[in-house]
């Protein structure tokens, strides 16, 4: 295994699906922390989460491998990747390799590929959620899906106890038939919210970042190790200029997307939680969509 981003690192599934139980708390306490979370991680026992008795254990090994079998009943090829944050918070990340699912940027070689992002955790601090998303083949960062299409289209579930979570797995199931049957409809629907940024081209790149940067209360960082304008402006540059991606040295609000998603998600520069840079992320989509 290794380091991922700060405060996460890269496994596989046996990684997450650690034997783990609910046992009462042998001390003297209060009810909140009378029941105890413990896994066994390398042969060792660990107490992951102090909880109330209300509290309701559900294992990695109910969740994550049953999204891999939904995903292979239903044919639909995918390569994922795992991670978790001090055995406690998990997350993984189920690309879809299969080709109906992806999409070009007009005019482009830059590609994007739908995928789902499944987060579940033994300490309460990240809630149950599973939620479509896009990935982008240029900087392997995952892109958000537009609120508004987020919500037409149920691409979020979520559970809170047991069953709900237990129901929400077959939720998925029936989304993924919805989606496949219409899925020209629902991959335009977002796309073109992508296509809408696409075709804005900016001639004043560092202007237009710092302003979403300020929209998004996104913190701008000016001293001698780092400028975060002149950082994600490289970032947008880079790319406008690569060789084959087709942008020809032209910026448009799509690049500029996407620098600042670069920046947020780079683990050198950010310790937040993927659930955090993801909320984030959203926050400049929507505030990029609504005002060019």
């Amino acid at each position: 295994m290794g380091k991922a981003k700060v405060g996460t690192t890269v496994c596989n599934l046996d990684d997450l699906t650690f034997p783990v139980d609910l046992r009462e708390n042998p001390r003297n306490t209060n009810r909140e922390y009378s029941r105890v979370v413990t896994g066994i991680i390398g042969g060792e026992e660990i107490d992951l989460n102090y909880c109330s008795p209300v509290y309701e254990l559900v294992p990695n090994e109910n969740i994550f491998p049953k999204v891999e079998e939904i995903l292979q009943q239903h044919g639909i090829a995918f390569t994922v990747q795992y991670s978790h944050t001090q055995n406690a918070r998990f997350y993984g990340n189920y690309i879809i390799e299969d080709p109906r699912f992806a999409y070009k940027m007009q005019g482009t070689n830059d590609v994007v590929k739908f995928i789902w992002n499944f987060e579940h955790s033994y300490n309460g601090l990240t809630k149950y959620k599973g939620l479509a998303g896009f990935y982008r083949l240029v900087c392997t960062n995952g892109l958000t899906v537009p609120i508004e299409e987020m919500k037409e289209y149920n691409l979020a579930i979520q559970g809170k106890h047991t069953a709900a979570i237990l129901h929400s797995l077959e939720e998925f199931s029936q989304i993924l038939v919805r989606v496949t049957e219409n899925l020209d409809e629902v991959k335009t629907a977002i796309t073109d919210k992508y296509e809408l940024l696409g075709g804005r081209w900016v001639a004043k790149p560092q202007d237009r970042i710092k302003e979403v940067l300020q929209a998004s209360k996104i913190n701008i960082v000016e001293n001698k190790s780092r400028n975060t304008l002149v950082d994600i402006h490289g970032r947008v540059m880079s790319e406008a200029n690569k060789t084959g991606l087709g942008y020809n040295g032209r910026v448009n609000d799509w690049l500029i997307y996407n620098g600042i998603n670069q920046y947020v998600n780079d683990d050198n520069l950010n310790i937040a939680s993927p659930e955090k840079r993801r909320d984030t992320d959203s926050k400049v989509l929507e505030y990029m969509l609504e005002y060019a």
